[in-house]
């Protein structure tokens, strides 16, 4: 798609789990977004397909990315909203917290850009950072588990 409205897919995802549907649709024109919502151990996926009505042939015609969710012990800070995760304040820049690093309540932990805004993310919690579940550029989702604090 060439536009992504962020706020959309969130609003969306907000839709499905509102109103208990399984799955929701979207369609403007020749792009059409579609959210399912799976259930896998306990944990709920979403899953989103792209289609494009003008793909050409060698194209794969759904593309559908999915995340699962592992049991995590501990305190999790999650992803406030919908965007990229960066682990540092800019490229080139270390990152704001490292495994095994001690945080306190209102520490930096990373940054997620949506719509070209930078929201920097704060730990909830005291303790010490045992586990990064995201990597640095990847696309997350309100909700998403991003550090375990023990």
């Amino acid at each position: 798609m060439k536009n992504i409205n962020l706020e959309l897919i969130e609003k969306l995802a907000d839709k499905i789990n509102e109103n208990s549907l399984k799955e929701i649709s979207i369609e403007k024109g020749d792009e059409k977004i579609t959210l399912k919502k799976e259930v896998m151990n306990n944990s709920v996926v979403y899953t989103r397909e792209n289609v494009n009505k003008k793909m050409d042939s060698t194209t794969p015609k759904n593309i559908t990315t999915k995340k699962e969710k592992e049991v995590i012990n501990g305190n999790i800070i999650l992803a406030p909203t919908v965007g990229t995760f960066y682990g540092s304040p800019s490229p080139g820049k270390a990152p704001f917290i490292n495994e095994g690093d001690q945080v306190q309540v209102g520490d930096p932990v990373c940054i997620i850009e949506a719509m070209k805004m930078m929201n920097e993310v704060t730990s909830n919690f005291n303790g010490k950072i045992v586990k990064i579940l995201v990597k640095d550029g990847a696309v997350v989702q309100r909700g998403d588990q991003l550090f375990v604090v023990e």
